[in-house]
């Protein structure tokens, strides 16, 4: 068999402050969130009023901005609004400070462990060789991943061509190798 030639495919890797951020209130809150991620890595201590806790108006408003920083994340972050408004809003503007310092923190580690050190596996080797020895080309894609400051190695496609990772997943780079090319080859993209 010869040697396969991949069509031209991208895979896009980010941070967002405004999710990790989101994160980070979400669980100094104790809310809840849809898609179930897990908690922040070394959340940050926020001063929050008591009638925020448990309150109905603040979950709602935080799926809201949760909503509004996704979608935003994939196009242009700038379009998000920094502070969601309501009681949320508040909360959000009071720590302003502590959780952009926080997520400054978080932002470097997930650019740590997502730089390949010597030795480590390349993305366009292991396509490759996915190619190699399956013999299955695999189609052009682009792929948008943002790195999360959560716990555990998660991988969430929320899209076809939008991941979020954890930045623990990045510190074991061949499992997230391994994890990317099976999604691409599952939804054939």
């Amino acid at each position: 068999m010869g040697s396969m030639s991949s069509a031209p495919w991208e895979v896009a890797l980010g941070y967002s402050y405004h999710l990790a951020a989101a994160l980070a209130v979400r669980d100094a809150l104790g809310i809840c969130d849809p898609l179930g991620i897990q908690a922040v890595i070394a959340p940050p201590s926020l001063a929050i009023d008591s009638t925020a806790h448990g309150s109905k108006e603040v979950d709602a408003e935080w799926r809201q901005w949760w909503d509004s920083a996704l979608a935003a994340s994939e196009q242009d972050e700038s379009a998000v609004p920094l502070s969601p408004g309501g009681l949320l809003g508040r909360v959000v503007e009071g720590n302003r400070d502590v959780v952009r310092l926080w997520s400054a923190e978080r932002k470097r580690e997930v650019a740590n462990a997502s730089r390949p050190g010597r030795g480590a596996p390349r993305m366009r080797d292991a396509v490759r060789e996915y190619e190699r020895t399956t013999g299955t080309r695999l189609g052009g894609f682009r792929l948008k991943v943002t790195a999360l400051p959560v716990t555990g190695t998660l991988f969430l496609p929320i899209s076809r061509y939008r991941i979020l990772v954890s930045t623990e997943l990045l510190r074991h780079r061949e499992e997230y190798i391994r994890r990317v090319i099976t999604h691409v080859a599952t939804e054939g993209i």
